[in-house]
C-alpha cells in the first residue's frame, strides 16, 4: 500500500497568498518618503538703538584728606599742669581757654621784674637831675678868677721890681702863683668836659637799664601768659596727651616742648592730590576756571559719596624731582565732620567733554581678538557683526568713536542665541537706566567714565 505525502491544496494556497501580501507591504513601505522637519522660529532678542549724547571726561585720581588748618598746643613754659577746660574730641572756638600751667612762680618773677624797672627808672631820674656839670663849671669860673688875680699880681710885682720898689722874690712868687692857677684852670676845663660827657653817658646808661628792665617785665608777662593756653582756630580738638598734674614744658636743654593736644579744622576739609607734571598746563587752566571735585571714601557697603562738591584752589610752586609730580589742593565743605584728616579718598573731576558721542550699553560691546564688536540687526531683520572702536564708559554706557552711527539697532539681550546672518525677532531691551539723547549731567556723582589719559595723572 502506498502512502501520499503531499499537503492539502488549500493550506498551501493560503500560505502563498500571505507571502505575496507581506512582500507587497514591504515594497510599499520601502518606496514611501520621510516627512520633512519644521524649521525653528527666529530667536527673540532685546535691542537698543545707539544714541548721541554729550559725555563728560572724568579724571579719577586718588587723594588724601588734610586739615587746612592744624594747631598743636604745646607747653612753652615749664610747670605742673593744673587745669583742663575742654572735653577730648569736642569742638572748640578761637580764643577758648584750654589748659593752665601753675602760674605762681611766674607771677613772682613778674613782680621782681617790675621792681627792677622801678629801680632803673629812679637811677635814670637821678642821672637826669645830676648837677655835676654845674659844679664843674663853677669851679672853672672860680679858678679863672684866681688866674686873673694872679696875673695882676705878677704884673704889679714886675713893675715894682723894675722901679726897685720890690724884690725879685716877689716877682718869682707872683709868677709861680699865676702858673699854678693857669694849670688849675686847664684842669677845671677838662673836668667840665668830662662832667658833660659823663652826664650824657650816665643818662644813656640809665635809659638802657630802664629798657632792659622793661624787657624783663615784658618777658615775665609773656612767660606768665604762656601758662594759659587758648585755641587759636575753630576746630575739633583731639585727646589730651598729658593729664592734669603732670610736669610739662621744655626739657632741661630748652629744646623740646611738650605736646598737649592738637586742633584740626574740619570744615572745610582739604584734599591733597599728586598729579603728573605733564598735566601742569591743563591743570592750571582748569583750576583757574574753578575745577570742581567729588569725593568718594570707603564705607561699610563700598565707596560712599560725600554729599558736598569741593573746589581745587592751589597748585604748588615746585615739581617733586623724585616722582615728577606736583601738588594740587582742594577744599570741600564738611559740616557734619564725616571727613577726617589722613583719609584715603577717590576723586572725580570733569576735565573735558565729548559732544555728540555715539553711545551703547556696555553689555552690548563684545571684546574679541580682532577688537571690540557689536551685533546689529540689519534692514532685513538679520544679525550682522559690526566692528567698532570703543572708548571709555560713562554711567553704564560705552562711547563708540568709530564704526557705528546713532539710531542703529544693537542687540543687548539674547546674544547667546544669535549668529551672523540669521533672522531674529526683536523687542525693546529693558535697561535699568535708559539712554537719554542730548547732554549728560557733567556733575553726576555716580559717573564712572575713565580714559587711559585721565587715569594716568593719579598717583
Amino acid at each position: 500500500m502506498k502512502m501520499d505525502h503531499r499537503l492539502p491544496a488549500r493550506p498551501i494556497l493560503r500560505m502563498v497568498g500571505s507571502l505575496v501580501v507581506f512582500a507587497a507591504a514591504l515594497s510599499v513601505a520601502g518606496c514611501k518618503k520621510p516627512e520633512a522637519q519644521a524649521a525653528p522660529p527666529p530667536p527673540l532678542v532685546g535691542i537698543i538703538k545707539s544714541a548721541r549724547m554729550t559725555v563728560p571726561i572724568l579724571a579719577t585720581p586718588n587723594g588724601t584728606t588734610r586739615a587746612l588748618e592744624e594747631v598743636v598746643v604745646r607747653a612753652r613754659v615749664r610747670g605742673f599742669l593744673t587745669e583742663r577746660h575742654f572735653d577730648e574730641g569736642s569742638h572748640v572756638k578761637k580764643g577758648q581757654l584750654l589748659l593752665v600751667i601753675d602760674e605762681q612762680s611766674y607771677k613772682i618773677a613778674l613782680l621782681m621784674s617790675k621792681a627792677k624797672l622801678d629801680e632803673a627808672e629812679a637811677v635814670l631820674k637821678k642821672a637826669v637831675s645830676s648837677k655835676t656839670r654845674e659844679v664843674a663849671a663853677a669851679q672853672l669860673a672860680l679858678d679863672e678868677a684866681q688866674l686873673a688875680l694872679s696875673l695882676i699880681e705878677e704884673r704889679r710885682s714886675r713893675a715894682l721890681h723894675s722901679r726897685s720898689a720890690g724884690s725879685a722874690e716877689d716877682v718869682d712868687k707872683a709868677q709861680a702863683d699865676r702858673k699854678k692857677f693857669d694849670a688849675q684852670v686847664q684842669a677845671d676845663r677838662a673836668h667840665l668836659e668830662q662832667a658833660g660827657a659823663d652826664y650824657e653817658v650816665g643818662i644813656l646808661t640809665a635809659k638802657a637799664q630802664v629798657e632792659a628792665a622793661r624787657a624783663s617785665v615784658r618777658d615775665a608777662e609773656i612767660s606768665l601768659g604762656y601758662c594759659r593756653m587758648y585755641a587759636t582756630i575753630d576746630g575739633r580738638i583731639g585727646e589730651a596727651k598729658v593729664k592734669v598734674g603732670n610736669l610739662v614744658g621744655p626739657d632741661a636743654t630748652g629744646g623740646s616742648y611738650s605736646d598737649l593736644a592738637t586742633i584740626h579744622q574740619l570744615d572745610p576739609m582739604g584734599i591733597e592730590i599728586r598729579t603728573s607734571s605733564r598735566y601742569l598746563k591743563r591743570a592750571t587752566q582748569l583750576i583757574n576756571e574753578g575745577l570742581a571735585v567729588r569725593i568718594f571714601h570707603s564705607g561699610f557697603e563700598g565707596d560712599d559719596k560725600h554729599p558736598y562738591e569741593g573746589t581745587c584752589f592751589f597748585i604748588d610752586n615746585a615739581i617733586d624731582e623724585t616722582t615728577s609730580t606736583f601738588l594740587i589742593k582742594a577744599r570741600v565743605p564738611n559740616p557734619e565732620g564725616t571727613l577726617l584728616p589722613g583719609e584715603y579718598a577717590k576723586l572725580q573731576m570733569v576735565v573735558d567733554r565729548i559732544k555728540d558721542a555715539v553711545v551703547v550699553p556696555e553689555a552690548a560691546v563684545m571684546e574679541t581678538e580682532a577688537g571690540p564688536v557689536v551685533y546689529v540687526v540689519d534692514h532685513e531683520g538679520k544679525v550682522a557683526i559690526q566692528r567698532v572702536k570703543a572708548a571709555q564708559s560713562y554711567e553704564g554706557m560705552r562711547i563708540l568713536t568709530q564704526g557705528l552711527d546713532a539710531g542703529v539697532p544693537v542687540i543687548l539681550q539674547g546674544l547667546q542665541l544669535v549668529r551672523p546672518g540669521i533672522p531674529v525677532k526683536t523687542e525693546p531691551a529693558v535697561l535699568a537706566r535708559p539712554i537719554e539723547a542730548g547732554a549728560a549731567d557733567p556733575s553726576a556723582p555716580q559717573a564712572k567714565a575713565k580714559t587711559e589719559a585721565e587715569a594716568k595723572p593719579a598717583h
